[in-house]
């Protein structure tokens, strides 16, 4: 029994099924006991067991087909089973040619074994047989849900809250629409989207979730930001950070389409701007909401860095610390610094900065700006809501160079950049208009000038105010990871202040230029 040769089996089911292990479903038990009966006649044992409940398609990641594959180029099995040939891949040769050499490849109900010379050309028939079926049939669907989408009809299952009529257009759901409603306007209140999760999962009679389960609170942020509650017809992101999530679909004019039915009306536009604008931390809703649950209560939450990995730093009781090292993950240099001295530092370089500005700094006359309207009651809510505006509106200039940096608008997709480019700066415009609008008139920056009166107003400031005239100066604070066994908190040669005056020193020169542009 230890003389036989091994060999490896290829399990795969083309219906993702979630929640279950691929291996407890009927047909992948049935691949491995035709596998197994397969290697018990030929006289082999079976090695591994590579199970996939993914897609054969091109674009779908398959882990353990990879490694299937691995394993016979670099020689560790001599043979490789799998039930179905097109099941084993759609990209034709560029998959079998590479293994048909290295080992006795078998394909159990086509009866193709790679060990007969005729069975060889059958397989590579087969395999390209497949990739065109698959290739037309990618094309055909591609096809008709870009008319779809072009015409305004739903082309998938519809999103929570809202069902299709036979023409595809949406409307209502009777019994979910009104808890779209409820998340939004209570986004838009200041409750954060975690407690909004928790009040929707409790009580005697829980909500159920947009997939029948407990509420998340990602699920909120979807139903926040997809643009199908506008009213919009949709498309997938391509971007696979973003897999999941959607942006408005543009016609070949560059137009956004409507997908609800004649009649239907979306989320008022105006409360779902302001939901937004709350969970992205730009605007406050109420002067209380500093105070409530899921407001951070730390100076320099979501501005401190990690240089070892680029990620976020988050606060515990005494430390800013690495997050990734926190969850368990991997990093190369994990940080982890001293609260109080990291925000005793940074406060006094902020200090320092402002002292130097020069009196028409724009940042300067930013900050002012900020000091004065919590001077002016009747103007201060006006200004912060535009202020408000002003940074969504400089959030999505931003997401839109990344995106254009990463190569989202390479052809054929440019074809819509241009319009984009255009909504998007006059939303930066209208929202520059609106700011300067509620501002004061008169702005005397002096005070901001001299360091005993910034020292003053800054301990009459709340938290939420110094995070915010923090933010309008500095870009990110990036914290080396200390020496072992040194106890001394040293600023300058741990902390690196990344001023938003200067060059983002994390980003290359050309996509610095592309938002300058932009912007």
């Amino acid at each position: 029994m230890t003389d036989l040769p091994y060999v490896d089996l290829y399990l795969r089911k083309s219906r993702v099924v979630r929640d279950e292990d691929p291996r407890d479903l009927t047909s992948i038990q049935s691949q491995e006991n035709a596998g197994r009966a397969w290697a018990a006649r030929e006289g082999y044992r079976v090695r591994e067991v590579w199970v996939d409940n993914l897609s054969a398609w091109s674009d779908i990641e398959r882990p353990e087909f990879d490694k299937a594959l691995a394993a016979v180029l670099a020689g560790e099995v001599p043979a490789l089973w799998c039930a179905f040939l097109d099941r084993f891949t759609r990209k034709g040769i560029d998959d079998i040619g590479p293994i048909l050499g290295k080992a006795r490849v078998i394909f159990d109900y086509e009866g193709l074994d790679s060990s007969i010379e005729r069975d060889r050309r059958w397989i590579i028939d087969r395999a390209e047989q497949a990739r065109e079926y698959s290739n037309r049939l990618s094309y055909n669907i591609k096809s008709t849900k870009a008319t779809m989408r072009a015409r305004g009809q739903w082309t998938q299952m519809a999103p929570y809250g809202l069902c299709a009529d036979k023409a595809r257009k949406l409307h209502h759901a009777p019994e979910t629409w009104r808890i779209v409603l409820h998340v939004v306007k209570c986004i838009a209140l200041g409750f954060s989207q975690r407690s909004v999760a928790k009040a929707l999962n409790s009580g005697p009679n829980p909500v159920p979730g947009p997939g029948g389960g407990r509420w998340q609170a990602n699920a909120i942020s979807r139903i926040l930001h997809n643009p199908v509650y506008e009213g919009w017809q949709v498309a997938p992101r391509r971007q696979k950070a973003t897999r999941g999530r959607f942006e408005a679909f543009r016609d070949r004019d560059g137009n956004r389409v409507s997908v609800f039915a004649e009649g239907v009306e979306p989320v008022p536009a105006d409360l779902l701007a302001r939901a937004r604008q709350v969970a992205a931390g730009f605007t406050f809703a109420s002067p209380d909401q500093a105070a409530r649950v899921g407001t951070t209560r730390e100076l320099l939450t979501d501005a401190v860095k990690c240089p070892g990995c680029r990620g976020g730093a988050s606060p515990d009781s005494q430390n800013y610390r690495c997050w990734r090292a926190v969850q368990g993950d991997v990093c190369p240099a994990p940080v982890s610094v001293s609260r109080a001295r990291l925000e005793e530092y940074v406060t006094e370089a902020w200090f320092s900065w402002m002292n130097a500005a020069e009196p028409d700094d724009p940042l300067l006359v930013k900050a002012a700006q900020r000091w004065k309207g919590l001077q002016q009651p009747d103007n201060g809510a006006e200004l912060a809501e535009a202020t408000a505006a002003l940074k969504s509106a400089e959030a999505g200039i931003k997401r839109l160079v990344e995106q254009q940096a990463s190569g989202f608008f390479d052809p054929p997709f440019d074809t819509h950049l241009p319009t984009l480019q255009a909504e998007a700066r006059a939303a930066l415009e209208n929202a520059k208009r609106r700011v300067a609008d509620a501002s004061p008139k008169r702005l005397d920056v002096s005070f901001l000038l001299e360091d005993a009166a910034i020292r003053q107003a800054w301990a009459e400031a709340d938290l939420p105010l110094r995070r915010e005239l923090l933010r309008l100066v500095i870009r990110r604070v990036a914290v080396t990871k200390g020496r072992r066994g040194c106890n001394v908190f040293d600023g300058p040669s741990r902390v690196e202040i990344h001023w938003l005056d200067q060059p983002d020193p994390w980003l290359k020169p050309k996509d610095q230029g592309s938002f300058a542009a932009a912007a």
